[in-house]
């Protein structure tokens, strides 16, 4: 079961990163090659992290762990800066960003399946708070609706809102359940997965870009309600 679950994490990583750099080269053209071959290059620095073991060491002063959604983070920060995003935001359709955050159900997935196996305490799932896979299975409803109905402005900076107050939620139950001195008590046992591959790459990849995504969309819109009208 637990091989199951790590190989569709895997598939499902690989899969956002091969989908999001097919979208964005019909944007940026050769461009783009340079930021799959980063992407990929840093999916794997993470992933040789956690077969070192060091992102295990969860008593470490100072932690290791934190480490890598720090530095994920920071590039999001960055990539909303400069010239390149100027371009994405005027180029790129509404709907693509929202319709992009729909990989959160395969995430989601991926932790049941793990509680399931043993492997995580129910808190991190649907099954206790965390209840980021509404944000997945409403994204493609939400994105037909801007395709197709030109869905306002004002409504999807609310959805996105809605959908990052969801993901914080579900990040500070997840942070509080990892062992360290920010664990709450919790039942069950700490959370330890994201220490191994390829659970990392949801703190170091995943959960970044649902933060990007929103972000980018919140901005999408905001242009969009200050384009003056006709």
């Amino acid at each position: 079961m637990l091989n199951l679950v790590y190989g569709w994490l895997a598939l499902l990583t690989v899969a956002v990163v091969v989908v999001m750099s097919a979208a964005m080269g019909c944007l940026l053209g050769r461009k783009m090659v340079l930021t799959s071959l980063t992407i990929f290059g840093w999916l794997g620095f993470t992933a040789s992290l956690a077969y070192s073991g060091f992102l295990s060491v969860w008593d470490a002063k100072p932690p290791h762990f934190p480490l890598v959604p720090l530095v994920a983070l920071a590039a999001v920060v960055l990539l909303q800066r400069g010239a390149v995003i100027g371009r994405l935001l005027a180029d790129t359709p509404r709907h693509w960003p929202v319709a992009m955050q729909t990989f959160r159900i395969g995430v989601e997935l991926a932790f049941w399946g793990l509680f399931v196996g043993g492997g995580a305490p129910s808190q991190v799932t649907f099954e206790g708070r965390n209840v980021d896979v509404l944000v997945g299975l409403s994204a493609p409803l939400v994105a037909w609706a801007i395709a197709r109905m030109n869905l306002a402005p004002r409504l999807v900076i609310g959805w996105n809102v809605l959908g990052l107050a969801i993901l914080s939620n579900t990040i500070f139950t997840t942070l509080t359940s990892l062992p360290g001195p920010a664990h709450l008590a919790w039942q069950g046992a700490p959370f330890t997965a994201f220490g191994d591959w390829p659970f990392v790459w949801i703190p170091a990849f995943l959960a970044p870009l649902a933060i990007f995504l929103h972000i980018f969309s919140i901005r999408q819109n905001l242009a969009a309600l200050r384009r003056p009208a006709g």
